[in-house]
């Protein structure tokens, strides 16, 4: 038995101005912040433009030892660019890459051809439809959340886009397709970031190589920025299984872009909700309030807050799957704790998320591949390299009244969107999600 219902509630289209969104780098150098010595210490990337704005960094071993790794970063492709659904999956497939929603990212400098993905696009299509069939329904929720949420995206530039297209639009895509899609790409599209072992100089000639034929910006527009805003849109996509005995849904709040201020207030609030899962090993035994609640009355199997951003947009919200007769009970102590923390959290808490998310944030740069995609995305995404002395500043300075300010912002008293699917007959409805995004209090 199955049933597909999606309903949409308000066009909501945020407007930021470009000031409030900016990054500013010298109030960032201003914060003073206790931090180890491998981390005040720890050596900076060398960076180098080309004549057409390919972005070439490096960090390099200082003692000339070990393995060298490549990371390339393209943005203006990806899957939000999409015109049939799947194509930037299958270019980044021909060239040994990964797609996000934003960008390709490769391991290695190749020069930009659609001309493997065109003499192999029956077997790229295969394979790819073959890994659609296997996503797992975390990822599938993930996709209907974008989905829902930015629906009313244009052609060709649209959040809402499958992170790897659906069955039916990879069945579609032709080779003209896949090459439409590096048309756009020029220099300030292209990042190059060497790690482990080599040489800066030599990597620069390798990219000049490879990319220095690309032609240089087209216009003035500044990184992190796309031609117009995603509008989000509170609404939600529910896939009923009756005869499923699980349930997974994925809850989201219009959060931050890149250069969005909230952007560091929203980690800082994933880390204060926590994630949770019995396959972890843990048990009961979580620090993050909301997870131990879950735990403790055995709500879900797992569940994770995220917080997502691109160029003009962002996602803040959980992921979870639970049992299909727990479904409202999860809600019932997931809700409370998005909510509190907009009136603000106990001291111990917020020390703890602050020590989560600078663990966080180290753990993403250890290992040369590692450093090398951290770079790659800090220079695709907000122009320059932020070094880990910045980062531990910027979470040092955050205080409660941050954290409650963009809690007021992204969930008081605001709409969501939402994507389930399984056995969800115990699903609250969204007008029943949505009175639960504030308290009553006189």
């Amino acid at each position: 038995f199955f049933i597909l219902t999606m309903t949409m509630l308000l066009v909501r289209p945020v407007v930021r101005s470009s000031a409030a969104r900016r990054m500013s780098t010298a109030a960032a150098s201003t914060v003073s912040s206790d931090v180890p010595s491998y981390v005040s210490e720890a050596p900076v990337a060398t960076v180098s433009t080309l004549g057409n704005g390919v972005t070439v960094a490096s960090l390099y071993n200082a003692d000339g030892s070990g393995s060298g790794y490549t990371s390339v970063r393209l943005s203006g492709v990806g899957s939000r660019f999409d015109k049939v659904g799947g194509e930037s999956a299958i270019l980044a497939s021909s060239m040994g890459g990964v797609v996000g929603r934003e960008h390709i990212s490769l391991s290695s400098i190749s020069a930009l051809s659609a001309d493997a993905a065109a003499s192999n696009l029956d077997a790229l299509k295969g394979n790819l439809a073959c890994k659609l069939a296997g996503l797992s329904y975390e990822s599938q929720m993930m996709d209907h959340l974008h989905s829902t949420a930015y629906q009313n995206g244009p052609a060709g530039n649209s959040l809402g886009n499958a992170l790897e297209g659906s069955a039916e639009s990879v069945a579609a895509v032709s080779a003209d397709d896949v090459a439409a899609l590096l048309g756009g790409v020029n220099g300030t599209n292209v990042v190059v970031v060497g790690t482990g072992n080599g040489s800066h100089e030599k990597l620069v000639a390798e990219a000049e190589k490879a990319y220095g034929s690309l032609s240089g910006a087209s216009g003035s527009k500044a990184v992190g920025s796309v031609a117009d805003k995603s509008a989000f849109i509170g609404s939600d996509v529910r896939i009923r299984y009756d005869s499923h005995n699980t349930a997974t849904i994925a809850l989201g709040f219009d959060g931050a872009s890149w250069t969005d201020p909230k952007a560091m207030p929203l980690a800082l609030m994933s880390t204060l909700l926590g994630s949770f899962s019995k396959a972890d090993g843990l048990g009961k035994n979580v620090a993050a309030a909301m997870c131990q609640e879950v735990a403790d009355h055995e709500l879900a199997s797992s569940i994770s807050a995220f917080s997502l951003s691109y160029s003009d947009a962002g996602l803040f919200g959980m992921v979870a799957t639970a049992p299909d007769n727990k479904l409202d009970d999860l809600l019932w102590y997931v809700m409370p704790n998005f909510v509190r923390l907009a009136h603000g959290v106990s001291d111990e808490e917020f020390a703890r998320a602050k020590v989560a998310l600078k663990t966080q944030i180290l753990a993403s740069f250890d290992g040369d591949i590692a450093a090398g995609e951290q770079i790659a995305q800090q220079i695709g995404t907000v122009g320059r390299v932020i070094s880990l002395n910045e980062m531990m500043a910027k979470v040092d300075a955050l205080t409660m009244d941050d954290v409650k300010a963009a809690a007021n912002d992204v969930i008081n008293d605001q709409d969501h969107a939402l994507a389930a699917i399984g056995g969800i007959h115990e699903l609250p409805d969204y007008n029943w999600i949505r009175r639960h995004s504030y308290m009553l209090r006189y």
